[in-house]
């Protein structure tokens, strides 16, 4: 195992920092528009039959795939001379796993058709399906742990486009339109999964079973978190329709989807600093970790003030006048979009020192509180309940920090990050979003001249940094590590 070369330089951090976010907008951004199109096209019994499907899929590849992809990064650490063999290793132990999963559901079809609300042909493509995509996930972790982000928005791209249009064209074109947005949406994911498949095997060569026990020691400890993650994002949603009914569901699914917004924001900017972060981590140098952290921390915390700001508007362009309502859920689930940030950076030292067990407690205990206080809360105030569960989410989060903090301080890593800096942040955006929730209830003029001061401010900004910004975009030649 040779030496592992130094971290990149902040400016490549920052540069692939900016391309995995215009990747995820651009492609992300797909969905949302293309989710009115299925929204016509289908009945609602097909719509929600599809989305049933695709929220086993995404329990059911926790359970198979073991999160493994997210070992990469972290072995890059101690494998890198040998992160080809490493991925196929981890690959064929998905594999074979998934494989006997599948052969259970075969011998039982009555008991799985029931128990995932499914006819059988659907859970065989979602086993195909389930058996091809961890090879793609696994590629384009590789790519973002070398900073090759050009080849993860190329592949990223090409999976999100093809998988849309095809469904387009066979809802339109097939008598059957629920197996069309099927087949849409997983043969995209077959195909081209399968090709890679044979690629990180062919590159790969040889299986090394030492490889497994590394990647299931960190992995499996974060299927709980996963599983648990699942619930904390989707709890309120199940306990609102059992509690208050549908419409209130539909409200703050409205609210949840203008927050994935802000959530895309800081999932392309924690997959783009984590390769960087756990490089850094491993030559102690502490002191651009906490740079570079203070920078992340404190761009996304302006953009969140942007979303605030435009709140009402992105709430009507989503769901339209009769889901203004969804507006007052914005605040505390856009704030907990900025605990996220921080506590996943948190989260990424403990992934480095392989505390994963800690990382699944921690959220195991943040999901069972945020739905005991729905539970409480929500009969107390049936008719406010979308309301309710936005700060029951923020409460978890929160919680999910303090949790995150506490463990990392035990490992005495808990100076990487200024506690100070980071608290007065969170202070901030607090009183900005309880100052937007007195707002959005005022005429609409303050909050417009604010956008108009609050544009002006960014766009002066990047005017006086323009030239660090544009050349975070020119090709330079690679700095030798």
């Amino acid at each position: 195992m040779s030496e592992l070369k130094q971290p990149r330089s902040s400016a490549v951090v920052a540069k692939a920092g900016l391309w995995f976010t215009v990747c995820n907008f651009m492609f992300r951004g797909l969905a949302f528009i293309t989710t009115p199109i299925f929204a016509r096209l289908l009945t609602k019994a097909e719509l929600g039959s599809f989305s049933n499907m695709v929220s086993w899929a995404s329990i059911i590849s926790v359970l198979t795939a073991f999160e493994l992809s997210q070992s990469i990064i972290r072995s890059k650490l101690e494998h890198e001379d040998d992160i080809d063999s490493y991925i196929w290793s981890i690959l064929s132990f998905s594999t074979l796993w998934t494989l006997l999963c599948y052969g259970v559901v075969c011998l039982f079809p009555s008991f799985f058709t029931s128990l995932f609300d499914m006819d059988m042909r659907f859970i065989h493509i979602m086993f195909i399906s389930l058996l091809c995509t961890p090879a793609y996930s696994m590629l384009i972790t590789k790519h973002r742990a070398f900073y090759k982000y050009k080849t993860y928005v190329a592949i990223t791209g090409l999976f999100i486009v093809a998988s849309l249009a095809l469904s387009v064209v066979l809802v339109l074109t097939m008598q059957d339109k629920l197996m069309g947005r099927v087949i849409g949406n997983y043969a995209p994911h077959i195909a081209i999964g399968g090709i890679i498949f044979v690629y990180l095997a062919i590159k790969g060569k040889r299986i090394k079973t030492e490889y497994w026990k590394y990647a299931c020691v960190i992995c499996i400890p974060l299927v709980p978190h996963a599983l648990s993650m699942h619930l904390l994002s989707s709890s309120d949603r199940i306990i609102i329709t059992q509690i208050s009914g549908r419409e209130y569901t539909a409200v703050y699914s409205i609210a949840y989807s203008a927050y994935h917004i802000a959530s895309l924001i800081f999932d392309s900017m924690n997959k783009a600093i984590a390769p960087w972060l756990l490089e850094s981590l491993h030559h102690e140098n502490y002191t651009a970790i906490r740079k570079t952290a203070k920078i992340y921390i404190a761009v996304y915390s302006v953009l969140i003030v942007g979303v605030l700001l435009l709140a009402p508007e992105i709430i009507w362009i989503l769901g339209g006048k009769q889901y203004s309502g969804a507006v007052y859920c914005l605040p505390p689930l856009i704030a907990s979009c900025v605990i996220q940030l921080i506590y996943r950076m948190y989260v990424n030292i403990e992934f480095y020192k392989k505390k994963t067990i800690g990382v699944a407690i921690a959220t195991i205990i943040a999901a069972g509180v945020n739905i005991i206080l729905n539970l409480i809360l929500i009969p107390l105030n049936p008719e406010h309940s979308h309301i309710i569960a936005s700060y029951t989410t923020l409460v978890g989060y929160i919680l999910l920090l303090g949790l995150h903090y506490y463990m990392v301080k035990r490992m005495k890593l808990d100076h990487v990050y200024d506690i100070g800096y980071i608290l007065k942040i969170i202070l901030g955006v607090f009183i900005v979003a309880g100052a937007m929730i007195a707002l959005y209830g005022w005429s609409p003029i303050i909050r417009y001249v604010l956008v108009v001061v609050y544009g002006a401010a960014v766009l002066y900004v990047g005017y006086r940094n323009k030239d660090k910004i544009l050349g975070l975009f020119r090709k330079k030649k690679k700095a030798k590590a």
